[in-house]
């Protein structure tokens, strides 16, 4: 959900560095899990995953609290009817008065949305195969490259290579790491070189080293 509500609040010029740093944020969050996994092995006792458990629940608390001062995104206004609501929040967000014309194609979006019937049935079409192929494809074969096993179960999978219990976690804090600078490459390059490059690039880059 979070993608979509930073969609629909950004201005359109910073949309995409939004959602980015949307990805960023989650490569960092990572990145201190691994950091806080590898301190609590440290404490004697033998009870340091608990703590690293229980710590996982802080930025719960954070995103539920905070959630509930977020307020409604002017397409979901638009959607239920609530037009002038609507008009005041990006009003609010967008920090002028005149949003006349963004308020408009907000409405002729909805109300284009709202004249296709049986979408689900329309998508299954031979004109939207193309569409409906790559978004089904590439998230399946993403998550079967397997990354995810990769990243949660990073310590185990090292140590089974032979490493120890600290040298697993370091290791699990070095991926976690380059994960970070590897979405800083792809912020950096992605509207320079194009999407389709960074497809290209990922997929050789995984090819030779899996």
């Amino acid at each position: 959900s979070v993608p979509v509500y930073l969609s629909e609040m950004a201005p359109t010029k910073i949309r995409g560095a939004l959602n980015m740093c949307f990805q960023l944020a989650i490569t960092i969050g990572i990145f201190a899990a691994n950091l806080v996994n590898y301190g609590t092995s440290k404490i004697n006792g033998g009870y340091g995953w608990r703590i690293s458990l229980a710590l996982a629940a802080v930025p719960a608390i954070i995103m539920l609290a905070g959630t509930l001062f977020l307020p409604d995104t002017p397409n979901s206004l638009i959607e239920r009817g609530h037009k002038e609501k609507a008009k005041a929040m990006l009003q609010k967000i967008r920090g002028v008065t005149n949003v006349d014309d963004e308020l408009q194609d907000l409405v002729d979006a909805s109300e284009a949305s709202k004249q296709v019937k049986h979408p689900w049935a329309n998508i299954l079409e031979k004109k939207y195969r193309p569409q409906l192929v790559m978004s089904i494809a590439i998230p399946l074969f993403q998550q079967f490259t397997g990354i995810n096993i990769i990243m949660f179960y990073a310590p185990v999978l090292f140590k089974t290579l032979g490493f120890g219990d600290d040298a697993s976690l370091m290791s699990a804090v070095i991926s976690g790491l380059v994960n970070v600078i590897a979405t800083f490459v792809s912020i950096a390059t992605v509207d320079k070189f194009g999407r389709r490059a960074l497809f290209l690039e990922g997929g050789t880059q995984m090819f030779i080293c899996q």
